[in-house]
């Protein structure tokens, strides 16, 4: 951690010094951003999430940074990382490996007409490297519908399992966030949504609640925090599954 604190703090002071070159008219309001990245824009964002569980305080703390970057206007590719990403609370606290899963994903938009947006989604993830190595494929659509102050976006995709599908079956999956920009630096968001086992959803569905405040501190720089119930309704629901999200944003 001590050399992973100096190197993040060197990425945020180059985001920060471009800020300002930031293009394209993509919103500063939260709530009013359009689905994807415009040609050209780089975003950085970097969540500190620690499990709040009973019996498993900060059991484990991980970061499971993104990138995103804007190839075209209408194509947008994103590296991020499907589980833990950076697990840094160590062995003992539920980190078996400090690193061990990784995705790349894209959004390709297909309409954009009156607030409504559409995009195709898709992404190969590998869940864990360690033997066995669990690699997944997502296919899907993107949905957002914007009118001041507020917005809805959904990402509904079936999950396909290509290795060791016993344990690594398919799903189905529907994120859905709220969003209402309260003033022009500050917005709430509400996320939830559907998740389950594809092929016994009635029986493994679960659905997750999450409220947090999204701040701008200044052009192209964004700092948020969530309190999040991971299963908090559903037949799938395992019961006390909580944890606190804090993370920063940065666009070029």
């Amino acid at each position: 951690m001590r050399k992973l604190a100096p190197a993040l703090s060197l990425a945020a002071l180059a985001f920060t010094g471009t800020a300002h070159a930031q293009g394209g008219g993509y919103p500063d309001a939260y709530a009013l951003r359009p689905l994807q990245m415009p040609t050209g824009m780089v975003q950085l964002k970097v969540p500190v999430i620690i499990n709040l569980s009973k019996g498993s305080v900060a059991s484990p703390v991980f970061i499971p940074f993104e990138l995103r970057l804007g190839l075209t206007n209408d194509l947008e590719l994103r590296i991020f990382h499907p589980v833990h990403g950076l697990c840094v609370s160590g062995h003992a606290k539920g980190c078996d490996r400090v690193y061990n899963d990784l995705a790349l994903g894209m959004l390709y938009s297909v309409m954009r007409e009156r607030g409504i947006e559409l995009s195709l989604l898709g992404a190969f993830e590998v869940t864990s490297f360690s033997s066995p190595a669990l690699v997944r494929l997502d296919a899907g659509m993107a949905f957002k519908f914007v009118h001041a102050p507020f917005s809805i976006a959904a990402w509904p995709y079936v999950g396909i399992g290509l290795t060791h599908r016993d344990q690594n079956g398919d799903s189905i999956n529907l994120p859905v966030e709220f969003a209402f920009q309260l003033s022009s630096p500050t917005a709430l968001f509400l996320e939830t949504g559907f998740f389950g086992d594809a092929h016994d959803f009635g029986n493994t569905w679960s659905s997750p609640l999450g409220v947090g405040i999204n701040y701008l501190l200044q052009h192209g720089v964004d700092m948020g925090a969530e309190f999040k119930l991971d299963d908090a309704i559903g037949n799938g629901s395992g019961g006390d599954n909580r944890e606190f999200i804090f993370y920063f944003a940065l666009r070029n």
